[in-house]
């Protein structure tokens, strides 16, 4: 006997004996698998409970940065727009989305007086080691006038309205 001829009369023993079972009221399906089958569907039902739940689990995975990146690719020539037009939060979202495209732009926009660019560069400012990688600063500041101005900056943010500058300056002390 070859190996099809035996696979097919062992599927056709299985649907005879099937067929004879009382299924219970109202279930939808019967689920009675080989027992040589029943090790990979557990690996199955294991693989499909991780990928549910590493769908809901709220971290930064590879597919919500990609989305992240797409929704702010679709909204930036709107944001643009609005920044042509005077609106310094969306310059500020700009210069945070596409930082490499607008160099420059998140201190200019502090330097207009936006909360949240204001928020960000002083925050850069009195935190970092070495904010002129991420800001231009003035070379010849000393580290002490960096931080200060940082520390001010983030005070100017926070009697603006920025939330997240309010919660730093209490939770730092820098009130």
């Amino acid at each position: 006997m070859t190996r099809n001829e035996r696979i097919k009369e062992l599927s056709l023993e299985r649907r005879n004996l099937a067929a004879g079972l009382t299924w219970p009221e109202r279930t939808p399906f019967l689920l009675n698998p080989d027992p040589a089958e029943r090790k990979r569907l557990k690996l199955v039902g294991w693989m499909i409970a991780l990928l549910a739940f590493g769908a809901l689990a709220p971290f930064q995975g590879p597919i919500d940065s990609w989305s992240k990146s797409y929704e702010a690719r679709q909204m930036r020539p709107a944001m643009e727009t609005a920044m042509k037009t005077g609106n310094h939060a969306a310059g500020t979202w700009l210069a945070l989305h596409f930082r490499k495209d607008y160099p420059g732009l998140l201190e200019q926009e502090a330097d207009a007086g936006e909360p949240t660019a204001m928020f960000r560069v002083g925050r850069l400012m009195s935190r970092v080691d070495h904010p002129e990688r991420a800001i231009k600063i003035d070379p010849s500041m000393p580290a002490s006038q960096v931080k200060a101005k940082g520390l001010e900056l983030m005070r100017r943010a926070a009697a603006a309205g920025d939330q997240d500058a309010l919660q730093y300056l209490i939770q730092n002390g820098g009130l």
